[in-house]
């Protein structure tokens, strides 16, 4: 009997980005692929797909106009979008008109592109299975008190399903982007009204390339994931961990100062250099470089604290890596080159 592929719609004007996809995604969904926009609508109108991923920036239309057109056709469509910009401010806008699930950049990983498939081709499913038992539910009559509370718990199951997707990495299982930058807003809105500290740590995995290339995608999913659960063993309760991207993580601090920070952080760096990853006899294969900063002194906005950081964690890599570094080293190295 042959298996059912979960059915998805590739937009791309450019046709070596459509052959790519079509390559990698082989075996494993049914890919329709168009270059334009009006071709795209056609088959959305003709066809059911569980994912439409759509390049951004496209001559006709751009992604997020499409994909707000298809969502009027096909609502349960998960949409994905794929762009060669990382404009933050143009991310988020399409992701609120679009109602975007995710996006990818250019050039993509292609671990990563299945990956992010499948979890969206899940996502659909849920969202399916969501919109049934709602149906079901409005069916159900009062005499069948049982049936509508087993039906209300499914739905329960379901939606928290639904909410655990969109706000978790599906490989480390902590918190992704989009849920850190909502609790973070309200993070700094609390310290803000009670005067408290906060410290914002960004952190990258050195060389997690050449460990990925050596030793293979699968063992360096692991390693992120045992990373993510030493940092857990090594926070507080109060902390916040998401992993920010790649191999980019990101940890909020409330109620902490600075130097209290860099005690915190110099731990993590400590842990993941003392452990011998899988593949690797020894530690110190992997290492992690840490920049932080203190808000209010380094910014006022989500958008400020993670830039600085991210300045520091620039500074901790150029300074050579597996070490922890703050806004105030990065001010120190500009005085000086001055």
């Amino acid at each position: 009997m042959a298996v059912c592929l979960p059915r998805i719609l590739v937009v791309d004007d450019e046709q070596d980005n459509l052959d790519a996809i079509q390559r990698t995604l082989h075996g494993k969904f049914d890919c329709l692929s168009v270059t334009r926009g009006a071709e795209a609508l056609k088959l959305a109108k003709e066809h059911p797909f569980a994912v439409v991923l759509s390049d951004q920036r496209m001559p006709d239309v751009t992604g997020t106009e499409l994909l707000s057109q298809i969502a009027q056709i096909q609502p349960l469509a998960t949409r994905v979008i794929l762009t060669a910009h990382t404009d933050i401010q143009e991310i988020l806008e399409a992701i609120n008109r679009a109602e975007i699930y995710r996006y990818l950049t250019k050039p993509w990983e292609n671990h990563e592109l299945i990956t992010t498939l499948q979890q969206a081709v899940q996502y659909h499913e849920l969202l399916a299975q969501n919109q049934n038992l709602i149906q079901e539910l409005r069916l159900l009559n009062k005499d069948l008190e049982s049936r509508v509370e087993k039906r209300t718990l499914e739905l329960k199951l379901a939606n928290d399903r639904l909410a655990e997707l969109a706000m978790t990495d599906p490989l480390t299982k902590i918190l992704n982007r989009r849920a850190f930058s909502k609790k973070m807003i309200e993070e700094i809105d609390r310290s803000s009204r009670y005067k408290h500290p906060l410290v914002v740590a960004m952190i990258d995995v050195d060389h997690f390339k050449h460990f990925n290339d050596t030793e293979g995608h699968v063992l360096g999913d692991e390693a992120l994931k045992k990373i993510a659960q030493l940092f857990l063993g090594n926070l507080r309760k109060s902390d916040t961990l998401a992993r920010y991207g790649g191999e980019e993580f990101v940890i909020m601090m409330p109620e902490t100062k600075l130097a209290s920070g860099v005690e915190i952080c110099e731990r993590l760096r400590s842990a993941v250099e003392n452990n011998a990853f899988q593949g690797q006899e020894r530690a110190g294969y992997l290492t992690v470089s840490i920049g932080l900063c203190e808000y209010p002194q380094a910014g006022e906005t989500a958008e400020g604290l993670i830039q600085t950081a991210d300045k520091a964690l620039y500074e901790a890599k150029q300074s050579g890596r597996n070490r922890v570094m703050t806004d105030r080293h990065v001010k120190q190295s500009s005085f000086f080159i001055t």
